[in-house]
């Protein structure tokens, strides 16, 4: 640690060198020390050793700017990751100075199905990284009295056991009785052309373990809200959705379906 004026004053040989020796001391040091330098200049660096910072004199030589913490890392300033990341990564901050790429919050809609014949509608290639899929129910009924069932897949294909599900119905319904499926996610409907209006939101708790509820209505005219719920646990990463009935054979004829994916 040494401090110096940065004026070599004249006098004799040895003199001069050892003023000399005392300025570079000053410079190879930064001007450390536990006071403040007696002479100052405009930018001029000063570790100070009392509080352990890194100052540096401002342009008007007025004041001092402190810049970092002298014991900390990069002087506990945030510094850029020296890698680019990947497609889809936002650069973020932990708090404390160290940056890094994460995975980006994704919202994608895929491409509304219109609801109007077959037995299935499937939603394919969902990428891995979502953890909440919200399956969007526009006036959806059957032709026949089954419920609506919204099933699982991994790559393998469609999951048709080991859920745990109910759905009821809330209001002046044809049929208020509960359903219950251990082959997806039961949509009490229970009346040919019962439209159902709502979304059905399917989280991942973690692992390959997802939850779904929903809070939905009928769309004819009978007045009446449709509730349910449930939860299953896959072996692989999910990567599609299946919108069917219970019993496999009535058919979609009115409305439409659309899945949101989010990460």
């Amino acid at each position: 640690m040494a401090q110096h004026d940065y004026v070599i004053a004249n006098a004799s040989g040895a003199a001069v060198r050892a003023d000399l020796n005392s300025a570079l001391s000053a410079i190879v040091t930064n001007n450390s020390g536990a006071t403040t330098p007696a002479t100052t200049y405009a930018y001029q660096w000063w570790p100070d050793t009392t509080t352990g910072l890194l100052k540096l004199r401002n342009a008007a030589n007025s004041d001092w700017v402190t810049v970092g913490t002298l014991a900390t890392a990069n002087l506990g300033l945030v510094v850029a990751p020296a890698a680019a990341g990947s497609a889809d990564q936002v650069l973020a901050t932990d708090g404390a100075g160290v940056q890094s790429f994460v995975d980006r919050a994704r919202i994608v809609r895929a491409t509304a199905v219109a609801s109007t014949s077959g037995t299935t509608i499937d939603f394919t290639t969902i990428p891995s990284w979502v953890k909440r899929i919200s399956v969007l129910f526009n006036a959806v009924s059957l032709s026949g009295t089954a419920d609506l069932l919204v099933q699982l897949g991994i790559s393998t294909g469609i999951i048709n056991t080991g859920y745990a599900s109910s759905s009821s119905f809330a209001g002046t319904a044809v049929d208020a009785s509960a359903a219950t499926s251990t082959t997806g996610f039961v949509v009490r409907a229970g009346l040919a052309t019962a439209g159902i209006g709502g979304a059905m939101t399917i989280h991942n708790i973690s692992g390959n373990i997802w939850i779904a509820s929903m809070a939905g209505g009928r769309t004819d005219a009978t007045a009446s809200v449709v509730i349910a719920g449930g939860t299953k646990t896959l072996t692989d990463v999910l990567d599609r959705v299946r919108i069917t009935s219970t019993n496999g054979s009535d058919t979609f004829d009115a409305g439409s379906l659309n899945i949101i994916y989010e990460g």
